[in-house]
């Protein structure tokens, strides 16, 4: 489970939104990282001084000067993506589809849930 925790810096009080209806609030969480798509694993190397960066496989680097990355290679949007959309979208439409349902999802917010959402 995470938990929330402090940031190590402080933002300026004076300079934070007074007003209550401007406020940000975190019901779920996904993502899609150099770590996996889940979380927990995430936040788990993160804690565990893991970078993830490897040398690029992806694509050919010999006219480039960097040759290392931090590159998804776990990535399945099999669930979250229709097969045809698969094919037709570049990766971080994929990658931003997935994560974004995926916090749907932890957050209980589904189909039947957002039907009954008023603005």
């Amino acid at each position: 489970m995470i938990s929330a925790m402090a940031s190590p810096t402080i933002a300026d009080p004076s300079r934070r939104q007074k007003d209550p209806k401007k406020r940000v609030v975190i019901t779920g969480m996904g993502l899609v990282s150099v770590f996996g798509n889940d979380v927990d694993r995430f936040y788990d190397e993160l804690l565990r001084g893991a970078n993830g960066v490897n040398m690029i496989d992806r694509f050919d680097t010999s006219e480039l000067a960097v040759k290392f990355a931090a590159q998804i290679s776990t990535f399945s949007s099999e669930g979250y993506i229709d097969r045809k959309s698969d094919r037709r979208l570049d990766d971080c439409w994929r990658y931003c589809l997935v994560a974004g349902n995926k916090a749907l999802k932890n957050a209980d917010l589904g189909p039947q849930r957002l039907k009954n959402v008023s603005n």
